[in-house]
Protein backbone atom coordinates (compact mmCIF):
# COMPACT_ATOMS: atom_id res chain seq x y z
CA UNK A 1 0.00 0.00 0.00
CA UNK A 2 1.34 3.45 -0.95
CA UNK A 3 2.36 5.62 1.99
CA UNK A 4 -0.29 8.40 2.15
CA UNK A 5 2.48 10.93 2.75
CA UNK A 6 3.68 10.30 -0.81
CA UNK A 7 0.37 11.43 -2.28
CA UNK A 8 0.49 15.08 -3.40
CA UNK A 9 -3.22 15.43 -2.53
CA UNK A 10 -2.21 14.88 1.09
CA UNK A 11 1.26 16.37 1.34
CA UNK A 12 0.75 19.70 -0.43
CA UNK A 13 -2.46 20.67 1.45
CA UNK A 14 -0.87 19.65 4.76
CA UNK A 15 2.23 21.75 4.12
CA UNK A 16 0.05 24.72 3.26
CA UNK A 17 -2.08 24.27 6.39
CA UNK A 18 0.96 24.12 8.67
CA UNK A 19 2.51 27.12 6.94
CA UNK A 20 -0.49 29.44 7.25
CA UNK A 21 -2.94 28.12 9.87
CA UNK A 22 -0.91 28.07 13.08
CA UNK A 23 -0.55 31.87 13.30
CA UNK A 24 -3.81 32.89 11.62
CA UNK A 25 -5.70 33.88 14.78
CA UNK A 26 -2.77 36.00 15.93
CA UNK A 27 -2.10 37.72 12.61
CA UNK A 28 -5.52 38.18 10.95
CA UNK A 29 -7.98 40.89 11.93
CA UNK A 30 -11.66 40.07 12.46
CA UNK A 31 -12.72 40.95 8.91
CA UNK A 32 -10.03 38.79 7.35
CA UNK A 33 -10.84 35.83 9.60
CA UNK A 34 -14.54 36.08 8.72
CA UNK A 35 -13.71 36.03 5.00
CA UNK A 36 -11.61 32.92 5.58
CA UNK A 37 -14.42 31.30 7.59
CA UNK A 38 -16.95 31.97 4.83
CA UNK A 39 -14.72 30.34 2.21
CA UNK A 40 -13.94 27.36 4.45
CA UNK A 41 -17.61 26.88 5.34
CA UNK A 42 -18.78 26.94 1.71
CA UNK A 43 -16.04 24.45 0.85
CA UNK A 44 -17.08 21.91 3.52
CA UNK A 45 -20.76 22.46 2.67
CA UNK A 46 -20.11 21.63 -0.97
CA UNK A 47 -18.28 18.49 0.18
CA UNK A 48 -21.07 17.54 2.60
CA UNK A 49 -23.72 17.79 -0.14
CA UNK A 50 -22.13 14.68 -1.70
CA UNK A 51 -22.60 12.78 1.58
CA UNK A 52 -26.00 10.94 1.67
CA UNK A 53 -26.82 11.99 5.25
CA UNK A 54 -26.46 15.69 4.45
CA UNK A 55 -27.69 15.50 0.87
CA UNK A 56 -30.98 13.92 1.94
CA UNK A 57 -31.45 16.31 4.88
CA UNK A 58 -30.81 19.40 2.77
CA UNK A 59 -32.97 18.18 -0.07
CA UNK A 60 -35.85 17.51 2.33
CA UNK A 61 -35.42 21.00 3.78
CA UNK A 62 -35.31 22.54 0.29
CA UNK A 63 -31.77 23.88 0.80
CA UNK A 64 -28.93 23.82 -1.74
CA UNK A 65 -25.32 24.87 -0.98
CA UNK A 66 -25.61 27.59 -3.65
CA UNK A 67 -28.16 29.33 -1.44
CA UNK A 68 -25.66 29.64 1.42
CA UNK A 69 -23.37 32.65 1.07
CA UNK A 70 -21.35 32.17 4.25
CA UNK A 71 -21.41 31.55 7.98
CA UNK A 72 -24.17 34.12 8.46
CA UNK A 73 -26.57 31.74 6.67
CA UNK A 74 -25.67 28.66 8.72
CA UNK A 75 -28.94 28.71 10.71
CA UNK A 76 -30.81 27.98 7.46
CA UNK A 77 -29.35 24.46 7.55
CA UNK A 78 -31.04 21.66 9.52
CA UNK A 79 -29.40 20.32 12.67
CA UNK A 80 -27.68 16.92 12.63
CA UNK A 81 -28.04 14.66 15.67
CA UNK A 82 -26.12 11.75 17.10
CA UNK A 83 -29.01 9.50 16.03
CA UNK A 84 -28.63 10.77 12.44
CA UNK A 85 -25.01 9.64 12.53
CA UNK A 86 -25.91 6.25 13.95
CA UNK A 87 -28.67 5.60 11.39
CA UNK A 88 -26.47 6.55 8.42
CA UNK A 89 -23.35 4.57 9.40
CA UNK A 90 -21.50 3.31 7.42
CA UNK A 91 -22.34 4.19 3.82
CA UNK A 92 -24.28 7.37 4.49
CA UNK A 93 -21.38 9.16 6.20
CA UNK A 94 -18.97 9.40 3.26
CA UNK A 95 -19.32 11.13 -0.12
CA UNK A 96 -20.78 8.97 -2.84
CA UNK A 97 -17.95 7.15 -4.62
CA UNK A 98 -15.45 7.75 -1.77
CA UNK A 99 -12.70 5.10 -1.67
CA UNK A 100 -13.04 3.53 1.78
CA UNK A 101 -9.44 2.34 1.61
CA UNK A 102 -8.50 5.93 2.40
CA UNK A 103 -10.92 6.18 5.35
CA UNK A 104 -10.54 5.01 8.94
CA UNK A 105 -13.27 4.52 11.51
CA UNK A 106 -13.09 6.43 14.80
CA UNK A 107 -15.63 5.91 17.59
CA UNK A 108 -16.77 7.94 20.57
CA UNK A 109 -16.66 6.54 24.08
CA UNK A 110 -20.41 6.71 24.59
CA UNK A 111 -20.29 8.93 27.69
CA UNK A 112 -23.71 10.32 26.76
CA UNK A 113 -25.26 6.88 26.49
CA UNK A 114 -24.57 5.75 22.93
CA UNK A 115 -21.35 5.56 20.96
CA UNK A 116 -21.17 6.65 17.34
CA UNK A 117 -18.65 5.88 14.61
CA UNK A 118 -17.51 8.25 11.88
CA UNK A 119 -14.69 8.40 9.32
CA UNK A 120 -11.39 10.21 9.19
CA UNK A 121 -8.39 10.10 6.85
CA UNK A 122 -4.66 10.88 6.77
CA UNK A 123 -5.08 14.54 5.84
CA UNK A 124 -7.73 15.18 8.50
CA UNK A 125 -5.59 13.56 11.19
CA UNK A 126 -2.66 15.74 10.17
CA UNK A 127 -4.63 18.97 10.32
CA UNK A 128 -6.25 18.09 13.66
CA UNK A 129 -3.03 18.83 15.56
CA UNK A 130 -2.73 22.48 14.48
CA UNK A 131 -4.96 24.00 17.22
CA UNK A 132 -2.85 22.15 19.80
CA UNK A 133 0.35 23.69 18.45
CA UNK A 134 -1.32 27.08 18.95
CA UNK A 135 -1.92 26.18 22.60
CA UNK A 136 1.75 25.66 23.37
CA UNK A 137 2.79 28.80 21.50
CA UNK A 138 1.83 30.85 24.56
CA UNK A 139 4.54 29.05 26.54
CA UNK A 140 7.38 29.69 24.08
CA UNK A 141 7.65 25.99 23.29
CA UNK A 142 8.89 25.07 19.82
CA UNK A 143 6.40 22.46 18.57
CA UNK A 144 9.02 21.04 16.22
CA UNK A 145 11.34 20.16 19.12
CA UNK A 146 9.05 19.61 22.12
CA UNK A 147 8.78 16.30 23.97
CA UNK A 148 5.09 15.41 24.19
CA UNK A 149 3.44 12.73 26.33
CA UNK A 150 -0.13 11.79 25.44
CA UNK A 151 -1.88 9.68 28.08
CA UNK A 152 -4.99 8.52 26.28
CA UNK A 153 -7.34 5.73 25.30
CA UNK A 154 -5.80 3.30 22.82
CA UNK A 155 -8.70 0.90 22.35
CA UNK A 156 -9.64 -0.17 18.84
CA UNK A 157 -11.21 2.67 16.78
CA UNK A 158 -10.43 5.29 19.41
CA UNK A 159 -8.83 8.44 17.97
CA UNK A 160 -5.50 7.98 19.78
CA UNK A 161 -5.03 4.46 18.42
CA UNK A 162 -6.19 5.29 14.89
CA UNK A 163 -3.82 8.27 14.85
CA UNK A 164 -0.88 6.01 15.72
CA UNK A 165 -1.74 3.32 13.16
CA UNK A 166 -2.70 5.50 10.22
CA UNK A 167 -0.85 8.78 10.71
CA UNK A 168 2.16 8.42 12.99
CA UNK A 169 3.39 5.15 11.48
CA UNK A 170 3.34 6.46 7.87
CA UNK A 171 4.95 9.70 9.09
CA UNK A 172 7.71 7.80 10.92
CA UNK A 173 9.09 6.61 7.58
CA UNK A 174 10.22 10.17 6.87
CA UNK A 175 10.13 12.05 10.19
CA UNK A 176 11.72 11.28 13.57
CA UNK A 177 8.83 10.89 15.99
CA UNK A 178 10.84 9.82 19.04
CA UNK A 179 9.87 13.07 20.74
CA UNK A 180 6.34 11.80 21.42
CA UNK A 181 5.31 9.20 23.97
CA UNK A 182 1.88 7.56 23.79
CA UNK A 183 0.73 5.86 27.00
CA UNK A 184 -2.49 3.96 27.70
CA UNK A 185 -4.42 5.65 30.50
CA UNK A 186 -5.33 2.24 31.91
CA UNK A 187 -1.85 1.25 33.14
CA UNK A 188 -1.10 1.44 36.90
CA UNK A 189 -0.27 4.98 37.96
CA UNK A 190 3.16 4.05 39.36
CA UNK A 191 4.11 2.50 36.04
CA UNK A 192 2.74 5.56 34.30
CA UNK A 193 4.80 8.02 36.33
CA UNK A 194 7.93 5.88 35.84
CA UNK A 195 7.48 6.05 32.07
CA UNK A 196 6.99 9.80 32.22
CA UNK A 197 9.99 10.19 34.53
CA UNK A 198 12.24 8.45 32.00
CA UNK A 199 10.80 10.34 29.02
CA UNK A 200 10.89 13.81 30.66
CA UNK A 201 8.15 15.47 28.57
CA UNK A 202 7.83 19.22 28.05
CA UNK A 203 4.07 18.89 27.54
CA UNK A 204 1.54 16.35 28.85
CA UNK A 205 -2.00 15.69 27.60
CA UNK A 206 -4.43 13.64 29.70
CA UNK A 207 -7.60 13.51 31.80
CA UNK A 208 -8.00 15.64 34.95
CA UNK A 209 -8.17 12.59 37.24
CA UNK A 210 -4.85 11.28 35.88
CA UNK A 211 -3.11 14.49 36.92
CA UNK A 212 -4.49 14.13 40.45
CA UNK A 213 -2.91 10.68 40.81
CA UNK A 214 0.37 11.78 39.24
CA UNK A 215 0.56 14.78 41.55
CA UNK A 216 -0.08 12.60 44.59
CA UNK A 217 2.76 10.22 43.61
CA UNK A 218 5.12 13.08 42.82
CA UNK A 219 4.44 14.50 46.28
CA UNK A 220 5.41 11.06 47.62
CA UNK A 221 8.79 11.27 45.88
CA UNK A 222 8.10 9.59 42.54
CA UNK A 223 8.80 11.30 39.20
CA UNK A 224 11.78 13.38 40.31
CA UNK A 225 12.70 14.04 36.67
CA UNK A 226 9.11 14.78 35.67
CA UNK A 227 9.02 18.57 35.31
CA UNK A 228 6.77 19.54 32.36
CA UNK A 229 6.48 23.13 31.19
CA UNK A 230 2.70 22.91 30.74
CA UNK A 231 -0.06 20.31 30.97
CA UNK A 232 -3.45 20.16 29.26
CA UNK A 233 -6.58 18.41 30.51
CA UNK A 234 -9.28 17.05 28.21
CA UNK A 235 -12.10 14.53 28.30
CA UNK A 236 -13.89 16.18 31.22
CA UNK A 237 -14.02 19.52 32.99
CA UNK A 238 -11.02 20.47 35.10
CA UNK A 239 -12.31 21.64 38.48
CA UNK A 240 -10.41 24.35 40.34
CA UNK A 241 -9.39 22.13 43.24
CA UNK A 242 -7.72 19.63 40.91
CA UNK A 243 -6.02 22.46 39.05
CA UNK A 244 -4.60 24.05 42.20
CA UNK A 245 -3.55 20.72 43.69
CA UNK A 246 -1.68 19.65 40.54
CA UNK A 247 -0.16 23.06 39.77
CA UNK A 248 1.11 23.40 43.33
CA UNK A 249 2.97 20.09 43.14
CA UNK A 250 4.23 20.28 39.55
CA UNK A 251 4.88 24.05 39.62
CA UNK A 252 3.54 24.52 36.08
CA UNK A 253 0.25 25.46 34.45
CA UNK A 254 -2.59 22.96 33.97
CA UNK A 255 -5.14 24.23 31.44
CA UNK A 256 -8.37 22.97 29.92
CA UNK A 257 -8.59 21.82 26.32
CA UNK A 258 -12.06 21.33 24.84
CA UNK A 259 -12.12 18.60 22.23
CA UNK A 260 -14.13 15.60 21.09
CA UNK A 261 -13.99 12.64 18.74
CA UNK A 262 -16.64 14.20 16.48
CA UNK A 263 -14.70 17.47 16.30
CA UNK A 264 -11.52 15.47 15.67
CA UNK A 265 -9.56 18.29 17.25
CA UNK A 266 -9.52 21.08 19.80
CA UNK A 267 -12.59 23.30 19.58
CA UNK A 268 -11.48 25.75 22.26
CA UNK A 269 -8.33 26.26 24.32
CA UNK A 270 -7.95 27.83 27.73
CA UNK A 271 -5.25 30.49 27.52
CA UNK A 272 -2.94 31.49 30.42
CA UNK A 273 -5.43 34.27 31.23
CA UNK A 274 -8.16 31.68 31.88
CA UNK A 275 -10.27 32.42 28.78
CA UNK A 276 -11.57 29.59 26.59
CA UNK A 277 -10.81 30.78 23.05
CA UNK A 278 -12.74 29.13 20.20
CA UNK A 279 -10.56 28.21 17.23
CA UNK A 280 -12.95 30.05 14.94
CA UNK A 281 -11.05 29.33 11.73
CA UNK A 282 -11.41 25.60 12.48
CA UNK A 283 -14.84 25.48 14.10
CA UNK A 284 -18.10 27.37 14.25
CA UNK A 285 -19.87 27.07 17.59
CA UNK A 286 -23.51 27.97 18.23
CA UNK A 287 -25.69 27.74 21.33
CA UNK A 288 -29.38 26.90 20.88
CA UNK A 289 -32.43 26.80 23.16
CA UNK A 290 -34.94 23.95 23.52
CA UNK A 291 -36.80 25.18 20.41
CA UNK A 292 -33.51 24.95 18.45
CA UNK A 293 -33.22 28.71 18.09
CA UNK A 294 -29.76 30.27 18.34
CA UNK A 295 -29.49 32.18 21.63
CA UNK A 296 -27.77 35.60 21.83
CA UNK A 297 -24.21 36.05 23.07
CA UNK A 298 -24.05 35.73 26.85
CA UNK A 299 -26.94 33.25 27.17
CA UNK A 300 -26.46 29.58 27.89
CA UNK A 301 -27.55 27.03 25.28
CA UNK A 302 -27.06 23.54 23.91
CA UNK A 303 -23.83 23.45 21.91
CA UNK A 304 -23.91 23.02 18.11
CA UNK A 305 -20.59 22.35 16.40
CA UNK A 306 -19.54 22.78 12.77
CA UNK A 307 -16.10 21.70 11.58
CA UNK A 308 -14.72 24.03 8.92
CA UNK A 309 -12.04 21.65 7.64
CA UNK A 310 -11.25 18.02 6.99
CA UNK A 311 -12.47 15.10 4.95
CA UNK A 312 -14.03 11.77 5.90
CA UNK A 313 -17.35 12.43 7.67
CA UNK A 314 -18.22 16.15 7.72
CA UNK A 315 -19.69 17.72 10.86
CA UNK A 316 -22.12 20.54 10.13
CA UNK A 317 -24.49 21.83 12.83
CA UNK A 318 -23.93 18.71 14.91
CA UNK A 319 -25.77 18.55 18.25
CA UNK A 320 -24.62 15.16 19.51
CA UNK A 321 -21.88 16.29 21.89
CA UNK A 322 -24.67 17.22 24.31
CA UNK A 323 -22.73 20.01 26.00
CA UNK A 324 -23.98 23.38 27.28
CA UNK A 325 -22.08 26.59 26.60
CA UNK A 326 -22.36 30.33 27.05
CA UNK A 327 -20.62 32.12 24.19
CA UNK A 328 -19.31 35.65 24.61
CA UNK A 329 -18.75 37.99 21.68
CA UNK A 330 -15.31 38.66 20.28
CA UNK A 331 -12.95 40.58 22.52
CA UNK A 332 -9.22 41.19 22.73
CA UNK A 333 -7.56 39.05 25.41
CA UNK A 334 -4.30 39.83 27.20
CA UNK A 335 -2.89 36.66 25.63
CA UNK A 336 -3.09 38.37 22.22
CA UNK A 337 -6.03 36.44 20.75
CA UNK A 338 -9.24 38.11 19.58
CA UNK A 339 -11.90 35.38 19.32
CA UNK A 340 -15.32 34.45 20.69
CA UNK A 341 -14.95 32.92 24.16
CA UNK A 342 -16.81 30.10 25.91
CA UNK A 343 -17.58 31.80 29.21
CA UNK A 344 -16.38 29.70 32.14
CA UNK A 345 -15.71 26.74 29.90
CA UNK A 346 -18.05 23.91 28.94
CA UNK A 347 -20.88 23.64 31.45
CA UNK A 348 -21.25 19.88 31.11
CA UNK A 349 -23.38 17.00 29.93
CA UNK A 350 -27.14 17.41 30.14
CA UNK A 351 -27.63 14.06 31.87
CA UNK A 352 -25.33 15.08 34.73
CA UNK A 353 -27.32 18.17 35.70
CA UNK A 354 -28.38 18.23 39.33
CA UNK A 355 -32.15 18.86 39.48
CA UNK A 356 -33.48 19.65 42.98
CA UNK A 357 -36.99 19.45 44.48
CA UNK A 358 -37.34 23.23 44.54
CA UNK A 359 -36.67 23.48 40.79
CA UNK A 360 -33.03 24.55 40.97
CA UNK A 361 -30.76 23.09 38.29
CA UNK A 362 -27.00 22.90 38.78
CA UNK A 363 -24.77 21.99 35.82
CA UNK A 364 -21.89 19.74 36.98
CA UNK A 365 -19.30 22.51 36.86
CA UNK A 366 -21.50 24.70 39.06
CA UNK A 367 -22.07 22.09 41.77
CA UNK A 368 -18.52 21.75 43.10
CA UNK A 369 -18.20 23.69 46.36
CA UNK A 370 -15.39 21.73 47.99
CA UNK A 371 -12.44 23.64 46.54
CA UNK A 372 -13.22 26.98 48.27
CA UNK A 373 -13.15 25.29 51.69
CA UNK A 374 -9.82 23.58 51.00
CA UNK A 375 -8.39 26.81 49.65
CA UNK A 376 -9.52 28.65 52.76
CA UNK A 377 -7.50 26.28 54.96
CA UNK A 378 -4.68 25.87 52.40
CA UNK A 379 -5.15 22.12 52.60
CA UNK A 380 -4.97 19.29 50.07
CA UNK A 381 -6.26 16.69 52.52
CA UNK A 382 -8.98 15.61 50.06
CA UNK A 383 -7.22 13.84 47.19
CA UNK A 384 -10.32 13.20 45.14
CA UNK A 385 -14.06 13.65 45.39
CA UNK A 386 -17.24 12.71 43.64
CA UNK A 387 -20.82 13.96 44.02
CA UNK A 388 -23.60 11.44 43.38
CA UNK A 389 -27.26 12.40 43.25
CA UNK A 390 -28.97 9.11 44.13
CA UNK A 391 -32.47 10.54 44.24
CA UNK A 392 -33.90 13.99 43.72
CA UNK A 393 -33.70 14.56 47.49
CA UNK A 394 -30.59 12.50 48.34
CA UNK A 395 -26.96 13.31 47.51
CA UNK A 396 -23.72 11.58 48.54
CA UNK A 397 -20.35 13.36 48.56
CA UNK A 398 -17.56 10.78 48.36
CA UNK A 399 -14.10 11.90 49.45
CA UNK A 400 -10.71 10.16 49.32
CA UNK A 401 -8.41 11.35 52.10
CA UNK A 402 -4.65 11.85 51.96
CA UNK A 403 -3.79 10.14 55.24
CA UNK A 404 -0.49 12.02 55.50
CA UNK A 405 -2.44 15.28 55.75
CA UNK A 406 -5.33 14.14 57.92
CA UNK A 407 -5.83 16.62 60.76
CA UNK A 408 -2.72 18.59 59.73
CA UNK A 409 -3.15 22.39 59.94
CA UNK A 410 -6.87 21.90 60.53
CA UNK A 411 -9.08 19.07 61.76
CA UNK A 412 -10.72 17.08 58.98
CA UNK A 413 -14.06 17.25 60.80
CA UNK A 414 -13.90 21.06 60.53
CA UNK A 415 -13.41 20.86 56.74
CA UNK A 416 -16.18 18.28 56.37
CA UNK A 417 -18.58 20.39 58.43
CA UNK A 418 -17.96 23.49 56.32
CA UNK A 419 -18.42 21.51 53.09
CA UNK A 420 -21.65 20.04 54.43
CA UNK A 421 -22.91 23.47 55.51
CA UNK A 422 -22.27 24.94 52.04
CA UNK A 423 -24.11 22.14 50.26
CA UNK A 424 -27.03 22.31 52.68
CA UNK A 425 -27.32 26.02 51.98
CA UNK A 426 -27.26 25.43 48.22
CA UNK A 427 -29.71 22.50 48.04
CA UNK A 428 -32.17 23.49 50.74
CA UNK A 429 -33.73 21.69 53.71
CA UNK A 430 -35.61 19.15 51.58
CA UNK A 431 -32.44 17.41 50.37
CA UNK A 432 -30.39 14.96 52.45
CA UNK A 433 -26.59 15.41 52.07
CA UNK A 434 -24.12 12.71 53.19
CA UNK A 435 -20.30 13.00 53.20
CA UNK A 436 -18.63 9.60 53.02
CA UNK A 437 -14.94 8.72 53.18
CA UNK A 438 -13.98 6.04 50.65
CA UNK A 439 -10.70 4.38 49.75
CA UNK A 440 -11.03 5.05 46.03
CA UNK A 441 -13.38 6.43 43.39
CA UNK A 442 -13.81 4.46 40.18
CA UNK A 443 -15.70 4.86 36.93
CA UNK A 444 -18.11 1.96 37.40
CA UNK A 445 -19.54 2.07 33.88
CA UNK A 446 -16.19 2.38 32.11
CA UNK A 447 -13.15 1.44 34.25
CA UNK A 448 -10.81 2.53 31.43
CA UNK A 449 -11.90 6.15 31.80
CA UNK A 450 -11.58 8.50 34.79
CA UNK A 451 -14.58 8.74 37.09
CA UNK A 452 -16.84 11.77 36.52
CA UNK A 453 -16.87 14.40 39.25
CA UNK A 454 -20.66 14.72 39.24
CA UNK A 455 -23.16 11.90 38.65
CA UNK A 456 -26.91 12.29 38.65
CA UNK A 457 -29.18 9.26 38.76
CA UNK A 458 -32.24 11.48 38.44
CA UNK A 459 -33.81 11.02 35.03
CA UNK A 460 -34.65 13.98 32.83
CA UNK A 461 -38.28 12.89 33.00
CA UNK A 462 -38.25 13.11 36.79
CA UNK A 463 -36.48 16.44 36.60
CA UNK A 464 -39.13 17.84 34.28
CA UNK A 465 -41.85 16.93 36.79
CA UNK A 466 -40.25 19.38 39.21
CA UNK A 467 -40.85 22.24 36.82
CA UNK A 468 -44.45 21.23 36.26
CA UNK A 469 -45.37 21.77 39.92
Amino acid sequence: MINPLLKPTNTIPLLLKYSFDIDRLHKFNHEKIEKYRDKAFKRVLKYAYKVPLYHNKYKKAGIHPNQINGIKDISKLPLVSKEDMRKNFPDGLLPTGYNKKNAHIISTGGTTGKSISIYTDFYTMGVSAIPFFREIKAFDINWKKMRLANIGNYNTNRVDQVQIEHFRKPMSKFVNLNEELDIDVNIPTKELIDKLDRFRPDVILSYPAVYTHLAYLKKKGFGKNLNPKVMFAAGSMLDEYTRKYVEDIFDCRLLNSYQSVEAHGIIASECPEGNWHIHTDFFNVEAIDKENNVVPYGEIGHMVMTRLWGRGTPMIRYTGMDDWVKILSIKKCKCGLRTPIIDGGVVGRKKANIVLPDGKVFPPGAFCFIEPVLTKYKSFVIKKYQIIQNKIDNIDILIVIDEDLRDKKVKLKTIKKEILDIYKEKVGKDVNINIKEVDEIKNVKNPRKPAPIVISNVSLKEGYKVFDK
